[in-house]
């Protein structure tokens, strides 16, 4: 099955290509340029380097959120798009699902963080399957937008082992890269950031969950994506208040 994936939900946004679980090719660009400027001429470059044609995908893996509000909205956009004209399958991934899949062997817990700015993120927590065969995590939170200081008392609480000494809690993704000197004042010995190139979505973990789902039989009519938003925009926030 060749799969392109999209993932808009960070400033790091990219594609992917892969074909049966191996990753043929992958595009990320971590510059100040807006998704509209840079995703489709990313999917055309990763598709004419790989010598695909459209004609040529099964499916699309489409990174849904949460994270950027303008963001997510352009990928979303973009993969119905193309779903639609190509007649392919589509699958919904939560972004958060996607950037702990395939991490976090030997943590307690593994916690997944997209910056909401403002000292927030965008935050779920996961534990790695128990099969040495799988990489899809199990999701142990809500997806919820948590201050820095409520994840870092959260992680606490889950990395108490049996023994009462703390384990090693993995925490991923731009809002850990953001909030790492908070995170590992508040975690000491505890936390674990991977530097940047490691900590942070990639549209290749995209297309492999999406990969997984579509083998179970996940597959989502295009009309019913939409991105996945856990509170509402910075602006419509201060034009609520506005009205208080």
């Amino acid at each position: 099955m060749l799969i392109l994936a999209m993932d808009t939900s960070t400033m790091v946004g990219g594609v992917a290509l892969l074909k049966d679980g191996v990753t043929l090719g992958e595009h990320i660009l971590n510059v100040r340029a807006t998704h509209s400027e840079r995703l489709m001429s990313s999917v055309d470059a990763l598709m004419a380097a790989a010598g695909v044609a459209p004609g040529d995908l099964d499916a699309i893996a489409c990174g849904a959120g949460p994270g950027s509000f303008t963001g997510v909205r352009i990928g979303v956009s973009a993969c119905k798009a193309m779903a639609y004209v190509l007649s392919i399958p589509i699958v919904s991934v939560p972004s958060l699902d996607a950037l702990a899949y395939g991490r976090g062997r030997g943590a307690r817990s593994v916690w997944c963080l997209v910056d909401a700015r403002h000292g927030r993120c965008y935050s779920a927590s996961f534990v790695s399957p128990e099969s040495v065969d799988a990489w899809r995590p199990e999701r142990t939170s809500a997806y919820a937008i948590r201050h820095v200081g409520e994840i870092a008392a959260l992680a606490r609480e889950m990395a108490s082992g049996d023994d009462g000494r703390p384990a090693r809690v993995l925490l991923l993704g731009d809002g850990a890269l953001a909030y790492s000197e908070s995170l590992r004042g508040e975690l000491p010995g505890v936390a674990e950031i991977p530097p940047a190139p490691m900590c942070i979505l990639r549209p290749s973990q995209v297309g492999l969950l999406g990969s997984d789902l579509l083998r179970a039989g996940v597959a989502h009519d295009p009309a019913g994506i939409v991105p996945m938003y856990l509170g509402p925009s910075e602006a419509e926030a201060r034009l609520a208040e506005g009205k208080r």
